[in-house]
């Protein structure tokens, strides 16, 4: 694949334009990529005992709120986040998907998704943690899950 970056003064938002053959067996993968695309921070500003540190978003199974408070889980830690649910999600990149009124799930990091009598299960890789999903989302996530392979 060949690439040419041309600098514009004239613009404000980057513009893609994409040369392919017209028999090209990837194009709808490409292109679904392209538009998926988002640059974004790869962190998120968090707190623990009073010190704000910059969590990278890869380390994030979900971000719940209780109460008046957000908090983002990690494999083995809790970090306070300093904004509201909506504000942190709204900057969030596309893998990150809300599950609930209150909770934002991390798809890359689900490791399964069960229908149960008492609720949707959420299951991570390498944690004991568990979230549930509200009927409202659970198609939502499932089909996404699916679309990436991961279910």
């Amino acid at each position: 694949m060949k690439v040419n970056i041309e600098p514009d003064p004239d613009i404000t938002l980057p513009t893609i334009t994409l040369h392919i053959p017209t028999d090209y067996p990837e194009a709808a993968t490409l292109i679904a990529a392209l538009e998926n695309f988002s640059v974004t921070s790869a962190t998120l500003t968090v707190s623990q005992q009073g010190q704000l540190i910059q969590l990278p978003l890869a380390q994030i199974l979900f971000i719940e709120a209780t109460g008046h408070q957000v908090a983002a889980h990690t494999i083995d830690k809790v970090y306070r986040v300093p904004r509201s649910l909506s504000a942190v999600g709204a900057e969030l990149p596309t893998h990150f998907m809300r599950v609930a009124k209150s909770a934002i799930v991390n798809t890359q990091q689900v490791y399964s998704l069960t229908k149960t009598l008492t609720g949707n299960l959420i299951a991570f890789h390498n944690s004991p943690k568990q979230l549930y999903a509200s009927r409202r989302y659970y198609h939502d996530l499932k089909q996404c899950l699916e679309q990436k392979g991961l279910l």
